[in-house]
């Protein structure tokens, strides 16, 4: 029957991969049995190897070695198991111990170097043991156990599915591929065909009559220069044109004649009159209506009596800043009250002058605003609260003090709304192995203003201890005491 299917499914093909595996397990293993030794260090298993073919297994510091030791007292390379014709012997030194079980017991290295079942060769001692034997070798901190074993069957090559292994060119589907093949020659024919096909453009009501488009398009001739007319005599009895009658602004200014020195001389004195009655008047108006009657004006010393009903120069001179224009004074100005030092009259000039500094005066210097500073003090009684690290505190105060304006202007923004405020704020916090804070919190806060406290905590969030504490995290709590500066 297995004959019939195997002829069915492919006659002489050779037989798959777990078919392969399955026989490789079924046989069984021939031939001697093989060391298999592993290394343990620090109570675990480093290293594990089969040693399929007997051969002689070497150990020492060297990378040649199949087990590489680094250990006091032991040579580059040592030939820990030693095959002489088709059996093993065991090497071993005075530096090593441990137990090997032979046919005749499990005897200690140590009681075979004694007792004389081990050879001497000189630097080492042998024992020779067999198939069925089994033990360790303690060579300083490592530890070397050894059996031996049947030597387990060899794991077949993996291989490909027969899918995998038929080609490239197998696997095409070619009727889907003439298909998308079709489809790129045919879009690409079309595009090429739109590219160079000369579609044909009807005229409608858009378009431009031929006559526009010129106009539009072309750009038109140069105009002709004007050509060179001849001089032609002028008679005297003509007319001359209205044109011929209007010189140019230039021939005008060259043609008029310059002004005689009485013309600029009587010029100067009109400009000179004009601006002298200007400044009469400016000064009329500063004199009169500038001043208030709160500052003692001019109209209101006139007005102060009543009605103006007497000699005008007896009440004009009872105004203070006004004088009578005489002969002798020449309408000079007397001089306020309070207005300087000096003789009581004075020009136009020094009125403006008097007027600024009784200004000033009146103003006063200028108000400075008054600088709200507080008092900051590290309270006593703070400290380590608890944690499982160590850090020195004197990383926290240092740190506390580079960062101490910054607590202070907590103080400070809270103090100028309230200027009696005073207390303490206790910050209990905790430092992290990096220097991070955590955990902050307020453990006390006597100020009553909780908007000072909750800055303060805020504040020693944002603080960064270096070094760290070591072991793990501290918890501290500080003290703030806060009180205006007088």
């Amino acid at each position: 029957m297995n004959e019939k299917q195997n002829q069915q499914s492919g006659g002489g093909q050779r037989p798959g991969a777990m078919t392969m595996a399955m026989q490789a397990v079924q046989v069984k293993p021939s031939g001697p049995k093989v060391l298999r030794i592993g290394l343990i260090q620090g109570g675990k298993i480093v290293e594990e190897r089969i040693i399929r073919t007997r051969e002689t297994v070497t150990v020492g510091s060297s990378e040649k070695n199949h087990f590489v030791i680094h250990t006091d007292g032991m040579p580059a390379r040592f030939e820990l198991f030693q095959l002489v014709g088709n059996d093993y012997i065991l090497n071993f030194t005075e530096a090593m111990t441990g137990r090997v079980g032979l046919p005749g017991g499990v005897q200690d290295l140590a009681q075979m170097r004694q007792s004389g079942a081990a050879r001497n060769a000189g630097s080492h001692w042998q024992v020779k043991i067999s198939d069925n034997s089994r033990g360790k070798v303690v060579v300083g901190p490592i530890t070397l156990l050894f059996q031996f074993v049947v030597p387990p069957p060899v794991q077949p090559r993996p291989q490909l599915p027969a899918a995998a292994r038929s080609g490239f060119v197998r696997g095409i589907d070619w009727l889907f591929t003439a298909f998308v093949v079709f489809t790129f020659m045919s879009m690409f024919g079309f595009l090429v065909f739109l590219e160079n096909s000369d579609w044909p453009i009807d005229k409608g009501i858009a378009e431009v009559p031929e006559d526009i488009a010129k106009m539009i398009f072309e750009e038109p001739p140069p105009p002709e220069e004007p050509k060179e007319e001849e001089d032609t005599p002028v008679e005297e009895d003509a007319e001359p044109t209205e044109e011929a009658s209007e010189p140019a602004p230039q021939e005008q200014a060259q043609n008029e004649p310059a002004p005689s020195p009485d013309e600029v001389k009587k010029e100067v004195a009109e400009k000179t009159a004009r601006v002298a009655e200007e400044a009469a008047q400016a000064a009329e108006a500063l004199i009169v209506g500038a001043l208030s009657a709160a500052g003692g004006g001019a109209l209101a010393d006139v007005l102060a009596g009543g009605a103006v009903t007497g000699n005008a120069a007896d009440i004009l001179s009872q105004a203070q800043g006004i004088g009578v224009a005489t002969a002798g004074s020449g309408g000079a100005l007397r001089g306020r009250s309070g207005g300087g030092s000096g003789s009581g009259q004075g020009g136009l000039g020094g009125l403006a002058a008097a007027k600024g500094a009784g200004k000033a005066r009146g103003e006063g210097g200028k108000v400075k605003e008054r600088k709200i500073k507080g008092n900051l003090k590290m309270g006593s009684g703070g400290g380590d609260v608890g944690g499982s690290g160590d850090f020195d505190a004197s990383v926290v105060v240092r740190t506390i003090k580079t960062r101490i304006r910054a607590i202070r202007a907590c103080y400070e923004r809270e103090l100028r709304r309230n200027p009696t405020l005073s207390g303490k704020v206790t910050i209990e916090f905790t430092i992290q192995t990096r220097g991070n804070v955590t955990a902050v919190k307020v453990k006390e806060n006597t100020t009553n203003d909780p908007a000072v406290a909750t800055c303060v905590a805020n504040t020693v969030k944002r603080f960064r201890f270096n070094p760290g504490p070591e072991g793990g995290s501290v918890t501290y709590a500080y003290p703030f005491v806060f009180a205006p500066q007088g």
